[in-house]
């Protein structure tokens, strides 16, 4: 019967054609009729007996004897109809029917691109729903931006780059989205979406997570727990990553800064979301310069991302590297000297391994200090009496502001 109707339609005089297949297609999926005067019967189908007659009317539209405007015309009121026809409906058979409408268009892929592009966002919106990131990056993916048989506009690339780089991080796919992030950095601008630039900014903080840029990555969350435009629960989380992003940085002046800095914001020590799981006292411990504990070490992992508990080379977790670093800066302000036996009992780790880790980071200048390998000691060199004096005296000053918070709370 379809085919039938569709052939009257094509039959008919040219101007009437577009009217006359949009209300046919209202008629199948049951939509209100945009132009009365051509209307169709009205008759409910299931959604079971909709999916042949559109899967007529789809390859009947993109045939050459229709014409190239026609064609166009039927699919964009197919894709704002079956938009609104979808709604509630089955999600594997709309994404069958998207599906086989991009299939149908592919043929002719230059000459159907813009609803190409409405297609593959749909599709890719379907499969994000579920939770299926590769798909949904793939259909992005396919968009055609670049083809010169259209313009799109800089904002649009921006759009599509950035959503493909935030499928793929949540696909762990790291190293692919940095590449589309590079591809949108060409494009951002002043003068983009502010929301544009906020998912931007996110994504680069997670692509230095992920490369284990912790440091970098610390600076990049902290930056974003300031923006307005955030939900104030997101912006607890992106705070919570900058500290644990801090926590896992290399040794150095530069994570001391970090450390002080996260330390010294009001919100770490008022929020209940940063004192969870020991985020917050892992941090206190951390700039404080305390010895950190093994079950205080094993609380805190479990916040941590699967990537930020990858093994290194030599069988260790960045974590387990920060933690020994840590507390070997702890043990240099305690002891003016100390055997590798007795700093690899203290650290947890082998006396060869308590060596290495020491001469690493007095290389790296992170640590002041001299080993003496035939006597198998490590001596400490305690800084200027000046800056720690100073340390001292702002570490006074934070507690008694924590006294006085105290204080007036209650």
């Amino acid at each position: 019967m379809s085919s039938a109707q569709l052939a009257a339609i094509a039959a008919a005089d040219q101007k009437q054609r577009p009217a006359l297949y949009r209300s046919f297609l209202e008629s199948v999926l049951d939509a209100e009729p945009s132009s009365p005067a051509h209307a169709q019967p009205r008759q409910q189908l299931s959604p079971e007996a909709v999916v042949p007659v559109l899967h007529e009317i789809l390859s009947h539209a993109v045939e050459d004897s229709i014409g190239l405007v026609i064609s166009r015309q039927i699919l964009q009121d197919f894709v704002r109809l079956f938009e609104g026809w979808s709604q509630n409906r089955d999600p594997d058979l709309v994404t069958d029917l998207w599906k086989y409408a991009l299939d149908r268009m592919q043929g002719r892929a230059v000459a159907f691109e813009e609803q190409i592009s409405t297609v593959r966002e749909k599709l890719a919106k379907l499969y994000e729903d579920q939770e299926e990131w590769e798909q949904a990056a793939r259909m992005l993916q396919g968009i055609p931006l670049d083809s010169g048989h259209r313009i799109v506009s800089d904002d649009y690339k921006l759009e599509i780059y950035i959503h493909i780089t935030r499928l793929l991080l949540e696909n762990d796919d790291a190293v692919a989205a940095e590449s589309y992030m590079n591809r949108a950095a060409l494009i951002l601008s002043p003068q983009s979406n502010p929301e544009a630039k906020i998912h931007f900014k996110m994504s680069q903080a997670r692509i230095l997570d992920y490369k284990r840029a912790f440091l970098q990555a610390a600076v990049k969350y902290h930056e974003l727990s300031y923006a307005v435009e955030i939900p104030d629960s997101d912006r607890m989380q992106l705070l919570v990553q900058a500290v644990k992003c801090a926590v896992l940085a290399g040794a150095g002046p530069q994570r001391s800064r970090m450390l002080a800095t996260l330390y010294k914001d009001e919100r770490t020590r008022e929020r209940p979301e940063i004192k969870q799981h020991g985020v917050y006292a892992i941090l206190e411990k951390m700039y404080l310069g305390r010895v950190l504990r093994k079950h205080e070490v094993e609380e805190f992992a479990e916040t941590l991302a699967t990537h930020q508990l990858a093994k290194l080379g030599d069988g260790t977790t960045v974590l387990d590297r920060a933690v020994i670093e840590h507390n070997l800066l702890s043990a240099s302000k305690i002891y003016n000297n100390i055997t590798f036996q007795e700093l690899g009992s203290l650290l947890a780790i082998s006396a060869e391994q308590a060596e290495k880790t020491a001469s690493k980071m007095i290389g790296q200048g992170n640590l002041s200090g001299i080993i003496d390998q035939i006597d198998q000691l490590i001596h400490f060199q305690q800084p200027e009496r000046l800056p720690a004096w100073d340390q001292h005296i702002a570490g006074l000053c934070h507690h008694v502001d924590d006294v006085v918070e105290t204080i007036i709370s209650k």
